[in-house]
């Protein structure tokens, strides 16, 4: 796929690269916009209905710097680059992550050294995620504004397309990550903290139940990390409730913010509940056309999962055992029986 992408691109760069000696700036525009359509359209489908997280971090990695050359044609790729530059935050994160999990065995272990060359790079790592996931919501908040005409997070825009409908949601959780990895990252990016405030207003925008949930979980997260916005607000019971329609959708997004506002709140027996939850849901059957955005919420639970274990027990979570935990009986199907005493 990433082939026939780059070849696609290739092509499209060399046809308007001749229009370009011509000065036909009007024939590129319109060149660089249909295939800007035939990507949106053709090539994010099926990259959506992938299970490999790191093969969509690596699509991202490679591809955004040809999808925003765009630019260079008259074109504005700022959709495309809203999805792209979320998939790439989310690698990062995935880093730094690991980076935590090293931090800690070093601590538990004192290795000084070691620790606090894990924390340096975990916040490298968090600040390179917060400037991808600022990138992805300044592109989705300023091009959707200029395409219908309104003004983010006070003003609903009436959508022509679902993939539109998709990048207001994905651009504007990668806004809320965005903001929360700049502070962990000692404010390296600067992410301004209103953005909390304007994504909160405009998850009003978006059907709840056709996507997954996610839009009113977004909220509750706004509720959960600025002071004083909870009140009057029934947290637990909007993430609940999102949880539920994101198990129904096949898309559990709305666990991985649930689980964030416990982390954030310190709430660990919330935390554990959570995680316990997203993996025993019964029945559950993942959505065939969104089956990357689902296998990113697991990646994500795993790694809120590794970092308790990696705290508690020196390991990441044990193979077959996330929703278990080392202060729980060990059952047969968890293989860290020798280190849970």
């Amino acid at each position: 796929m990433t082939f026939r992408f780059t070849r696609l691109l290739a092509s499209t760069a060399l046809a308007v690269s001749a229009l370009t000696l011509s000065g036909c700036a009007l024939i590129q525009s319109n060149v660089a916009g249909t295939t800007l359509s035939i990507l949106e359209d053709g090539f994010t489908p099926p990259v959506l209905t992938l299970s490999d997280v790191e093969m969509g971090c690596g699509f991202s990695m490679i591809n955004t710097p040809l999808v925003g050359a765009a630019r260079n044609f008259y074109g504005d790729p700022s959709l495309m680059e809203t999805v792209m530059l979320s998939s790439a935050g989310v690698c990062s994160e995935n880093q730094a992550i690991a980076e935590e999990m090293r931090y800690l065995r070093a601590s538990r272990d004192k290795r000084a050294d070691e620790a606090l060359d894990a924390r340096i790079t975990q916040k490298r790592l968090l600040a390179t995620a917060a400037e991808r996931q600022y990138t992805a919501f300044l592109r989705m908040k300023l091009k959707l504004q200029q395409k219908y005409y309104f003004k983010y997070g006070e003003e609903c825009p009436r959508f022509k397309r679902d993939f539109d409908e998709m990048v207001y949601l994905l651009g504007a959780v990668s806004g809320l990550q965005a903001m929360q990895n700049d502070i962990a990252s000692q404010q390296a990016v600067g992410v301004p903290t209103d953005i909390a405030p304007q994504v909160e207003r405009a998850m009003n925008c978006l059907d709840n139940v056709k996507w997954w949930g996610v839009p009113q979980a977004a909220r509750a997260v706004v509720w959960s990390i600025i002071p004083g916005a909870d009140a009057g607000k029934d947290v637990q019971g909007t993430f609940d409730t999102a949880m539920g329609i994101g198990e129904h959708k096949g898309v559990r997004l709305a666990h991985v913010m649930a689980a964030i506002a416990a982390q954030s709140t310190d709430n660990k027996p919330r935390l554990r509940s959570v995680i316990k939850r997203f993996n025993n849901a019964e029945n559950f059957k993942p959505n065939t056309e969104y089956r990357l955005l689902d296998a990113i919420a697991q990646s994500q639970i795993t790694n809120i999962s590794d970092r308790l274990w990696t705290q508690n027990a020196g390991t990441r979570t044990p193979v077959g055992a996330l929703g278990k935990f080392w202060d729980e009986k060990a059952g047969n199907d968890i293989d860290a029986g020798s280190f849970l005493n």
